[in-house]
């Protein structure tokens, strides 16, 4: 009698076994023939049962009927927000019983990649409706799908700063650098977050160095280290820096350039157009040598012309013609610097505004308009 229990005992186990099997099958069956929230009931029930629980067959598809539920447009209402999170739990869940190698973990890769683009259209819809929060959440989970990808981490940075949200904006900027994504705009952004969210100067002069470690010949970098150099009265320590670096890489023309610059503000012009022009030898096609030589004849043009407007009457009679000639001449200088600047970066809207005036000063009325119009296309 014991032995007839036992035996009756044994095939219900099997039985119920056999019944949550039943059910994986079951959510695969009406998974193929469309009818989701059907598989989805049916697989739910699967990873709660002992017997079917710790089997990666059950997780993958369930995060695959969940993960085809997204954007369905008739099992679609039965998602939220939080469905992408659970498909990728799912896939993770499968491959942590699977392995990548297994049968069905080999395949999570394919519906990670499809679930990253799905998320990530959907952060890209927040995004274009300027719902920030929304669009970086999802950034956020596009990131944890996928961690070696960079564009959600670089939108997140985008959408943080476009909400005003500067500190986390800086950490996924941060995370991009730390992920090896370290282009010189991805140094600009941070530097420009931490001045407009007035760091200090210690902590925007360390992300200075950050970048121009990566990026050596970034001018902007430079200049802004320069800045920071000049606020704190260590202009001698910045000028033995660009002359150190230029004796190491003195065909750097990016390197004159700055310390052209760095005389300009220690107001020794005529060292600043020495060195400029050594950046015009070292590369042709320097545009910031050839824009700030093209400011320096026309700043220098100005400034005769304001001692002439300020003069008397009578002083003008006298001098005031010798002053604008004066001051033509360094117009004229200005002129071809300017051209080049335009030549080099036709697009450059400060370099269009210079030429437009240094015509009109000259009385180049046509080639005057010819920029202007440039200006307002």
């Amino acid at each position: 009698m014991k032995k007839v229990l036992f035996t009756a005992l044994a095939a219900a186990t099997i039985s119920v076994a056999s019944a949550q099997n039943s059910a994986v099958n079951s959510a695969i069956l009406n998974h193929k023939n469309g009818t989701l929230d059907k598989a989805l009931t049916d697989i739910e029930k699967a990873t709660t049962h002992k017997k079917t629980q710790d089997k990666p067959k059950t997780w993958f598809y369930r995060g695959v009927i969940l993960q085809d539920m997204i954007g369905n447009p008739i099992y679609g209402k039965m998602t939220d927000e939080k469905t992408p999170l659970v498909v990728l739990e799912s896939f993770d869940k499968t491959l942590e019983l699977d392995g990548k190698d297994g049968e069905f973990g080999k395949q999570v890769p394919e519906r990670k990649e499809m679930l990253y683009g799905q998320v990530l259209n959907q952060a890209v819809e927040f995004h274009n409706n300027q719902d920030w929060p929304n669009a970086i959440s999802k950034y956020e989970l596009a990131h944890k799908i996928s961690p070696t990808d960079t564009t959600a981490v670089l939108y997140a940075a985008y959408a943080s700063t476009a909400d005003n949200n500067y500190k986390q904006a800086i950490s996924f900027y941060d995370e991009l650098l730390k992920m090896g994504h370290k282009t010189e705009d991805v140094h600009k952004a941070k530097v420009q977050l931490l001045q407009a969210s007035e760091a200090t100067d210690d902590v925007v002069m360390t992300a200075l160095a950050s970048g121009l470690k990566d990026h050596p010949n970034s001018v902007y970098l430079m200049q802004e280290e320069l800045k920071y150099y000049l606020k704190n009265d260590r202009a001698d320590e910045a000028m033995s820096k660009l002359d150190k670096a230029i004796a190491a890489d003195p065909q750097n023309a990016s390197l004159y350039a700055v310390k052209g610059n760095l005389l300009e503000r220690k107001k020794d012009f005529k060292g600043a157009r020495e060195v400029y022009q050594k950046a015009i030898q070292a590369d042709p096609n320097n545009f910031d040598a050839y824009y700030n030589l093209g400011v320096l004849e026309f700043n220098a043009g100005a400034e005769v012309n304001n001692r002439a407007a300020k003069m008397d009457y009578a002083t003008y009679q006298k001098k005031g013609k010798a002053l604008e000639a004066e001051a033509k001449k360094f117009y004229q200088a200005a002129v071809p610097y300017f051209e080049k600047a335009h030549e080099i970066k036709p697009d450059d809207k400060a370099t269009i505004q210079n030429l437009m005036n240094a015509y009109t000063r000259l009385g180049r009325k046509a080639e005057a308009e010819k920029m202007s119009a440039k200006l307002n296309s």
